[in-house]
């Protein structure tokens, strides 16, 4: 630390750049050690990065908190939240001196907080002072030298009324893990627990609702699961096609949207914590105008007009029913084999095809088939169907189990699959595409934006246009992408893939065989072990992990500007 002080000190008056000696060595505290991954050019440019590293038994940590993912997850977004915390206590203005991002109720890998080979590894955004661009050395020893270790010893040390809450965190890992390796065994893809919270405080809050229904299971799905040592008893959905129903405002939705988000495990407190579903699953909607290139919708969209082949498709600007086929298909191809729709966010001639129009125009004419007439043979080949749905009837026929929501309880209906009309097919499974096949044309876009910048920049307009050098991505509507850093980290994993495609190699491996989600979960497994830091800018941005299928989502939606 003294060291640091007195550099700082002797940097007093300089031309601004004059930072960035800074960064030419590690700076050790004693119980941490301080580097710096990015110092500013300038008092306007984007905040420096500081990272802080320490020994977990420095801290005070058992070894046990390093020795496996769950551990180390649980501890890691237990501090990452008290960092947050004290930063935001010490730093409440818009303009700080020092930045920490909040985070969700969502528990992911993040690149701001991750514990790797027992060191907890935390990166801070740190605003240099400047005076006009000279430096105010005075400013920055404070922050450096005697902020940066009160937010160590405050956010980062342990002490013993932590473990409660350590625990916690733990139990909700553990317990979830244990669920998710009873659900196939009990030919289930979701578990929603008795005593659940669903509804939110509101529409733009991810707080609980105050007073909200708690959860109970009808007696006709109830099951009980032992997890970690105690019984659980909850909803379980079975496989095959379950559809919610019920009148509105009633907690259809609610209920989908609790299961879209259950993907991620969730904080304690949270009340949809031990809501668990397949970990591939996946929301599937309309999404008017997005690209695709090169999908196969034949499943879906017979040739059009004109002899235009659906099997190769490709459009800039997808209308709505085409690209609800292109989700669902593409999120097969990603590896997800759980779909959650809510009819409310689809496109009804997508959904249905009414029968009296059916007869009218025939199949010559209508080169769309509806996924009525698909569902029951993809679940058949082992995809599973949550469907919402308060107005197509249709799907009552279809369904292998009925949920009744009303007044925010679950009742179960009795369901009687029908012999409903189902279009044989050719194959109901989506042949994934190569990785190195698929991304090699896209390659001509990863470059600079300019001459004067040295790497690709991956960056987001607004809240969702994700942009990879001159690729452009629109993850509006993929929903599991939960925040900024989510797609932010989607977007950084996909340029490693991208840079090697034209080898075939993301990390080391990837055989010319492999498809884009086999890729980025490669590229995932690496990181849930070291965190972001061996991924090239891996630690240049706040980021957090998506999972694979995501990634694979996000990369069939890139196109060249």
């Amino acid at each position: 630390m003294k060291a640091l002080y007195q550099k700082i000190r002797s940097l007093d008056g300089k031309p601004y750049g004059t930072y960035k000696n800074l960064a030419t060595r590690e700076w050790d505290f004693g119980d941490f050690v301080l580097e710096f991954i990015h110092v500013q050019g300038d008092p306007y440019a984007p905040a420096s990065r500081v990272l802080l590293r320490a020994k977990l038994a420095t801290l005070g940590y058992a070894p046990e908190w390093g020795s496996d993912f769950e551990h180390r997850l649980a501890l890691s977004d237990f501090l990452y939240r008290r960092l947050g915390r004290m930063v935001q206590e010490r730093y409440p203005g818009k303009d700080a001196a020092v930045v920490f991002d909040t985070a969700g109720p969502e528990m992911l890998v993040r690149n701001s907080l991750w514990i790797d080979n027992g060191e907890i590894r935390a990166c801070l955004q740190v605003r240099l002072p400047g005076e006009g661009r000279k430096i105010q050395a005075e400013l920055a020893a404070e922050i450096l030298t005697m902020v940066m270790p009160d937010l160590v010893a405050a956010g980062l040390y342990y002490t013993q009324g932590d473990e409660p809450a350590m625990q916690r965190h733990y139990r909700v890992l553990a317990e979830r893990r244990e669920i998710l390796a009873q659900l196939d065994g009990r030919g289930l893809c979701a578990f929603v627990p008795d005593g659940a919270v669903l509804p939110r405080a509101s529409g733009l809050s991810e707080m609980p609702l105050e007073g909200a229904v708690p959860f109970a299971a009808p007696a006709e799905l109830a099951v009980t699961l032992n997890a970690c040592g105690r019984e659980i008893r909850g909803m379980g959905i079975p496989k095959g096609i379950t559809v919610i129903t019920g009148g509105a405002f009633h907690g259809k939705s609610t209920l989908l949207q609790a299961l879209v988000r259950a993907v991620y495990p969730h904080v304690p407190g949270d009340g949809r914590e031990g809501i668990v579903v397949d970990d591939t699953a996946l929301r599937v909607g309309v999404e008017d105008g997005r690209s695709v290139r090169g999908t196969d919708l034949s499943m879906f969209v017979r040739d059009l007009p004109g002899g235009i082949s659906t099997k190769d498709f490709s459009t800039l600007s997808a209308s709505g029913s085409t690209s609800e086929a292109a989700n669902l298909l593409e999120a097969m191809e990603a590896g997800a084999r759980t779909f959650l729709i809510d009819e409310d966010s689809s496109a009804v001639n997508f959904l249905i095809r009414d029968v009296r129009v059916r007869k009218l125009l025939g199949d010559e004419r209508e080169p769309l088939i509806p996924l009525t007439d698909r569902i029951r043979s993809l679940a058949s080949a082992g995809m599973n169907f949550i469907l919402v749905a308060g107005a197509c009837g249709d799907y009552l026929d279809l369904a292998d189990n009925i949920i009744v929501m009303a007044n925010y309880r679950a009742e179960c209906a009795k369901s009687t699959v029908s012999s409903w009309k189902a279009e044989g097919l050719i194959g109901s499974t989506v042949n994934a595409r190569p990785f190195a096949a698929y991304m090699q044309p896209l390659q001509k876009h990863v470059r600079p934006a300019s001459a004067v910048e040295r790497q690709v920049k991956v960056k987001l307009a607004g809240d969702s246009l994700l942009q990879i050098g001159f690729l452009v991505a629109d993850t509006s509507r993929l929903v599991t992408l939960v925040d900024k850093q989510q797609r932010l980290g989607a977007g950084f994993m996909l340029l490693n893939m991208l840079q090697n495609a034209a080898s075939n190699t993301a990390e080391g491996s990837a055989p010319a065989g492999d498809s884009v989600a086999g890729v980025a979960q490669k590229l995932c497994d690496v990181v849930c072990n070291v965190g972001f830091r061996n991924l090239p800018q891996g630690m240049s941005r706040e980021m957090s992990l998506p999972r694979a299928v995501d990634i694979a989502c996000v990369a069939f939606r890139l196109n060249g500007k």
